[in-house]
């Protein structure tokens, strides 16, 4: 079992990243992505805590036993871009945290996808910022065919319930996939039943990034 959504202390969560090792062991996690917000948020992580947390992480992730992923979250821009601090990150999600109509919000995704360096599609067309009920149609395709171009996992997010799960099926077999809790709290780590299910009833022998990264889980 893995969750590799997990925000920390260093950005806006409420876990140290021993309570979330810690957490994350208890429920049997095997693979976790501590994956706080970047430069453009309030609370995100700069180089120097980017540092800091690295050393947290590897201290949590010898004394706990299992793989803790040092990983980021950037918001993408009005422009298309994502912006982090210098740092090697083994894992970068990139996600819009803006309501938009979904033409704009699709064109920002894609022209991301298309111009920035990333590994995961974080949250796409989220219940929370006004894209969720929106039909399937030919930008979701394009989304789609431009993440399998450039080689970028499409996230299924359980605290966003996204993204719906006509989207899953209409990129069946064509993406890579990562899970996460997007979890803010200690409560949900490891919260990943509803990506699960809808993989498993939606797409046949789906893959995961986990793998490409060249990790077991």
């Amino acid at each position: 079992m893995f969750d590799l959504h997990v925000h920390s202390e260093y950005s806006d969560g409420e876990g140290s990243i021993e309570e979330i090792a810690k957490k994350a062991k208890e429920r049997g996690l095997k693979v976790i992505a501590i994956a706080d917000h970047s430069v453009e948020h309030p609370l995100g992580l700069d180089e120097g805590k980017a540092r800091k947390r690295s050393r947290d992480i590897e201290y949590c992730q010898s004394k706990y036993g299992i793989r803790i992923l040092d990983a980021v979250e950037c918001g993408i821009d009005a422009e298309g871009r994502i912006e982090k601090p210098k740092h090697k990150f083994e894992l970068t999600i990139a996600s819009i945290h803006e309501t938009l109509p979904k033409e704009e919000y699709c064109k920002r995704v894609i022209k991301c996808a298309k111009t920035c360096e990333f590994d995961v599609l974080g949250h796409y067309r989220s219940s929370i910022f006004g894209t969720y009920e929106s039909e399937v149609d030919e930008m979701d395709m394009e989304v789609i065919d431009v993440l399998v171009e450039n080689d970028i996992a499409l996230e299924l997010n359980t605290a966003h319930l996204s993204p719906p799960t006509e989207v899953v099926e209409i990129a069946n077999g064509k993406v890579v996939y990562s899970i996460g809790s997007d979890s803010h709290t200690l409560s949900r780590i490891g919260d990943v039943s509803w990506a699960m299910k809808v993989l498993n009833e939606k797409v046949k022998n789906w893959k995961c990034i986990l793998k490409k990264l060249g990790e077991s889980f």
